[in-house]
């Protein structure tokens, strides 16, 4: 079996891999010396070391993925599929080429700005609603070129157009759905936001020793761990509804019989566009006449709801279906 071809590199964001492996360094040597310092009393040795290494092993390990970098594109010529990078360089999702109608590079709506940006998209065959989004620039005439190019060595159609050409009408149904486990960045966030709470914990319990610290930090850094831990469990633990009456999609999240975030848009013809964020993994957005809805935020390859999971979402709303 042949290797697959690297068709387009990685994105490495090498800056703020250094920056965040530089804060990591920091707050590993500060925790350390927390723990050595005589001044400090035993019983809060061993939770400022553990929490301290937490932190910054956890920014130590985010310095490292940014570092090897994201979004990468190969080509397997042999199982003629398309490997689309999404959170890293391991994390690939497989799209067949015989699923791909081709490539088209679309303006981008940009009322009020004299700036025009532009799209390059991935053209379905079947989900004739659904496009994915590979690059968004406002190099007009750079984008063209990668877009020919990268259309003639995939063996692929290529042309600039519109995006709201022989869309299907939309049909009513009604679709519960959930990323869950292993979505992006969940390990990043509990850590953090634990990392934070314990930390804010024991600064407020230092109340009386160090007032400022426990009146000013403590609840600043007690509330960001909470918030960040709340998105990590919400993430991992509630699932998303989006439904169609054939005129207006409404989209909400739900956990148990709890049901917040409701927003509804008009949508006759929905368009569904796939987007890639990097470590943030990937999302869908239902774009309406005045509106649009962003689901399965954070959907990787390797997810419970997997990226070919969320691809499939958009034909069940299609009259094509």
């Amino acid at each position: 079996m042949t290797t697959p071809e690297l068709v387009l590199p990685p994105t490495r964001n090498v800056g703020t891999a250094f920056f965040s492996g530089f804060a990591a360094l920091i707050i590993v040597v500060f925790a350390v010396a927390l723990f050595v310092d005589p001044k400090v009393e035993d019983h809060l040795r061993p939770g400022i070391l553990v929490f301290g290494l937490l932190f910054g092993g956890t920014l130590g390990i985010l310095a490292v993925a940014l570092g090897r970098g994201h979004g990468a594109m190969w080509l397997d010529k042999e199982g003629r599929r398309l490997g689309l990078g999404v959170t890293s360089l391991s994390d690939i999702w497989w799209l067949p080429l015989d699923r791909v109608a081709g490539l088209r590079m679309i303006a981008m709506p940009t009322a009020g700005t004299t700036i025009e940006r532009w799209m390059l998209l991935i053209v379905m065959n079947e989900e004739k609603n659904l496009t994915i989004e590979l690059v968004e620039s406002d190099a007009g005439a750079t984008l063209d070129g990668i877009g020919t190019r990268l259309a003639t060595h995939l063996g692929l159609s290529y042309n600039e157009g519109r995006d709201d050409l022989d869309l299907p009408a939309a049909r009513p149904h009604h679709a519960r759905f959930g990323v869950q486990r292993k979505a992006a960045l969940t390990l990043v966030l509990s850590a953090f936001g634990v990392s934070l709470l314990a930390v804010g914990i024991l600064a407020l319990s230092q109340l009386e020793n160090e007032p400022i610290v426990g009146f000013i930090f403590a609840p600043i850094l007690m509330v960001m761990g909470a918030a960040l831990g709340l998105v990590a469990l919400v993430k991992r633990f509630a699932t998303e509804t989006l439904s169609s009456d054939g005129v207006h999609f409404t989209h909400a999240y739900t956990l148990g019989r709890m049901r917040w975030g409701a927003r509804t848009i008009r949508a006759n013809t929905p368009r569904f566009r796939l987007r890639f964020l990097g470590m943030r993994g990937a999302l869908i957005e239902v774009l309406g006449e005045d509106g649009t809805l962003v689901i399965a935020a954070g959907a990787t390859s390797r997810s419970r709801l997997s990226l070919e999971d969320v691809a499939r979402l958009p034909a069940q709303f299609s009259q094509n279906h």
